[in-house]
């Protein structure tokens, strides 16, 4: 019966995996999309609403002489001034040179081999969730050292690899820590949310509260998931023998050195920057409240970050003698920029989306049009953000990347649920909790393929099936009990982050 099951589901899973196959890329789909937008606005050109403001407004045509005129001259601007793609970046060339001198790496191997027997499973599953400041570094690390050390201390080596796949996919965006994830989606949040209010801000740091409890929350869901669900279904399946060494993943005197390294370059920048932030007259406080929310400090949290990346970077590849030079700096910085390419050019096509979303005033009339829908229908509250959560997490089985997805939900959805009073620092938190849980039976998550790899060097004949199988408990448990968390969380109306409501 349980063979049945996981045969039926793995033919359900297949057909998911070549229906997402048969999809556009992500960037012709916002090309398609920009083409729907100049069709609907065409058919829609002339209509009016009255906006929150009770400014008159009316859709504009993307299809007409001006529109083409406008989408020709705004090409280029529609492209450099999508949010993301700067602040990313940015982002990406401190995190890209920790990751490239293996500092994140070294982290990640350190923290889990000098993990104590009875708390295995928990570092395990909490250096998954931490993991995601480490982009891919996580994912070919975690799952495989967590294999690892469940086979050396007498335990299933997949249940090992399933508790750090866990973390790393369904836990994706929780962390203690604010990290690439958070500038890219609050950029796109902050257009979207503009759309009703120009004057409103949202910083990366706003989820933080939330995000920072939810690592927690989810460690301890992927422990108690391991041990008393996924850990006994395997007790009785035959592993491989034939390869079952591991690679030797301990840490070199080397890399023991540099973390010391890193750790001294790292305490002296945060001291330095708490100079300018504890102090009531710190610079990077608010000048005229001399507070924090709203500060100079939240408005610099991506360049701070970089700082704080290249502080433990360089004098870990100093250390390790990985950096002899500037030159090997930038080199890295360099490297790490030539992953992001498809990123860049993501944003070049979901920047003429948003903007020729927002020229036509097709964001405003969709919002209006939803939230008065929302509003006759009395459909608010917990089964509206319920329904949100399951839409979303469906949709990522079918569009894998975070970033793309939320360009194409946020202009829709922030600026609705914003008309019935949810801010968009909780639509977006709603939005994170989703996406992040079924990554991990997700057939079109990047590192499917590679958990696979790992999985038959213990079990020959592992394949989607069992993967998916294995994970599908982590999946479940973690979107049901982080949703409650947060429903719970909205219930008691308790801020997402710095200056960051549940409700407007």
């Amino acid at each position: 019966m349980a063979k049945e099951k996981i045969e039926n589901l793995s033919g359900v899973l297949g057909f998911i995996e070549r229906a997402g196959n048969r999809l556009p890329h992500p960037v012709t789909i916002f090309l398609i999309l920009t083409l729907v937008v100049m069709v609907l606005s065409y058919l829609l050109q002339g209509t009016t609403m009255i906006d929150p403001k009770g400014k008159t407004l009316a859709v504009k045509s993307l299809a007409s002489a001006d529109g083409l005129i406008w989408f020709l001259k705004s090409c280029v601007d529609n492209f450099v001034k999508f949010k993301p793609l700067g602040l990313v970046l940015v982002m990406m060339l401190g995190l890209g040179a920790a990751e490239e001198v293996g500092l994140l790496s070294a982290v990640l191997r350190g923290t889990i081999l000098s993990a104590p027997r009875s708390m295995v499973t928990a570092i395990i599953a909490f250096c998954g969730v931490m993991g995601n400041m480490a982009s891919s570094a996580a994912f070919v690390v975690v799952p495989p050292l967590g294999a690892m050390i469940f086979k050396g201390i007498g335990r299933n080596p997949l249940a090992g690899m399933a508790t750090g796949f866990a973390g790393c996919a369904a836990g994706l965006n929780a962390n203690l820590l604010v990290v690439g994830t958070d500038v890219g989606l609050a950029a796109i949040t902050q257009q979207a949310a503009q759309i009703i209010d120009p004057s409103i801000t949202v910083h990366p740091a706003v989820n933080w509260y939330f995000m920072a409890a939810s690592t927690f929350l989810v460690t301890g869901i992927i422990v108690f998931l391991t041990e008393k669900v996924v850990e006994p279904r395997l007790e009785g399946v035959a592993m491989h023998e034939g390869a079952m060494e591991s690679e030797d993943m301990s840490l070199s005197p080397e890399e023991r050195r540099g973390l010391r390294a890193a750790l001294i370059g790292g305490a002296i920048y945060v001291f330095l920057i708490l100079l300018t932030v504890v102090p009531e007259h710190g610079i990077l406080r608010n000048p005229k409240t001399l507070g924090i929310v709203p500060s100079p400090f939240l408005d610099s949290l991506v360049p701070i970050l970089l700082g704080f990346f290249l502080a433990i970077s360089i004098p870990y590849g100093v250390s390790t003698k990985v950096i002899r030079s500037d030159k090997d700096v930038v080199r890295f910085m360099g490297r790490a920029m030539r992953e992001f390419a498809p990123f860049i050019v993501l944003c070049f096509a979901a920047g003429q989306f948003v903007s020729s979303f927002a020229y036509t005033n097709l964001d405003m009339y969709l919002s209006i049009q939803g939230a008065t829908f929302l509003n006759n229908t009395g459909f608010s509250g917990i089964p509206l953000v319920v329904s949100f959560l399951i839409l979303t997490a469906c949709i990522n089985f079918f569009i894998g990347s975070a970033m793309a997805k939320w360009a194409l939900l946020a202009p829709i959805f922030v600026p609705m649920l914003m008309q019935v009073h949810f801010s968009p620092y909780f639509v977006q938190a709603a939005y994170r909790v989703a996406d992040s849980t079924t990554n991990a039976i997700s057939p079109l998550e990047p590192f499917m393929a590679f958990v696979i790899g790992v999985a038959q060097k213990y079990a020959k004949n592992a394949g989607l099936g069992t993967i998916i199988s294995l994970m599908l408990p982590y999946a479940l448990g973690i979107l049901f009990f982080w949703g409650l968390f947060l429903i719970i969380w909205m219930e008691l109306d308790l801020p997402l982050g710095p200056g960051a409501p549940v409700f407007l």
